[in-house]
């Protein structure tokens, strides 16, 4: 559902700018709005200021993260409960070792790690130390994409506003220095005119940077941080259930505590899970 709710998003959005940039009275497409010069400006330099803020290896998840948000749902967590209940059988019946052949089949990374992780330490407490710092990097990581969509969001306006603040100073240097005269009549009227277009087609640029700043840039990265937080609670449901299994507890038990993890549909979903 998180794909076809920023499918939607987007959608709905530009509908919405579509509609606003028509005058409905004379029926026609306002063109002021396309301003190529302006989008160049408020994209280059963000982009510009990106690259200068961040390590060109960080900058990548600029478009890792745009890819994310079009194609990634939040993982669920009635599987993983139901492959650690199933795992817990195996090791009751067959002992802990016995989890190593089922390893290869399971899907998710790191629960893959942790099982792997569990078989090699003995120690409990440096286990769960180790899993915690794979968590933590992997939270480290999708923190640095979060912030980068984050400053992308500040700086876009700051560049619009540049724009603007360019284009009033080109059209006031150009219009006098095309007056060489005292203002007449219809030159005052002709002039006055100049620079109020002038002027709607340097607030563009201030429109654009509002305009990607809170459609685009902002949207991903609050997508961006449901998303990690929700595979930040699976990991940690993964964590307590190793833990769970290499403690030996009973099965019953460590359903109980993977349940805590959820709400009470999921909960009620999974009551007869063996």
């Amino acid at each position: 559902m998180s794909k076809i709710a920023t499918i939607l998003g987007i959608i709905i959005g530009s509908i919405i700018l579509i509609l606003s940039m028509i005058d409905y009275q004379q029926g026609q497409f306002i063109y002021a709005f396309l301003n190529w010069q302006g989008l160049a400006l408020v994209l280059g330099g963000t982009f510009a200021a990106i690259l200068i803020n961040y390590p060109l290896s960080q900058v990548g998840c600029v478009f890792k993260g745009f890819s994310k948000v079009l194609t990634s749902e939040p993982p669920g967590y009635s599987d993983i409960i139901e492959e650690m209940v199933h795992l817990s059988h195996i090791s009751r019946q067959k002992g802990l070792l016995a989890v190593e052949n089922q390893i290869d089949m399971i899907e998710d990374r790191y629960l893959r790690f942790a099982l792997t992780e569990m078989l090699v330490y003995q120690d409990t407490q440096i286990l769960r130390q180790s899993l915690e710092n794979r968590l933590f990097n992997m939270r480290l990581r999708h923190l640095s994409c979060q912030e980068v969509y984050g400053n992308m969001a500040s700086y876009a306006p700051a560049f619009g506003m540049m724009g603007t603040v360019m284009g009033l100073i080109i059209m006031m240097t150009t219009q006098v220095a095309d007056t060489s005269s005292p203002y007449g009549g219809a030159e005052a009227q002709d002039m006055l005119g100049s620079l109020l277009s002038g002027m709607g087609l340097a607030l563009v640029t201030t429109f654009y940077g509002v305009m990607f700043s809170n459609l685009v840039f902002l949207p991903i990265a609050g997508k961006l941080k449901v998303l990690t937080d929700a595979e930040v609670l699976r990991n940690e449901m993964i964590i307590q259930g190793v833990m769970a299994l290499k403690k030996t507890e009973s099965t019953l038990l460590l359903k109980e505590q993977l349940l805590a993890f959820v709400n009470e549909k999921t909960k009620q979903k999974l009551e007869s899970l063996r």
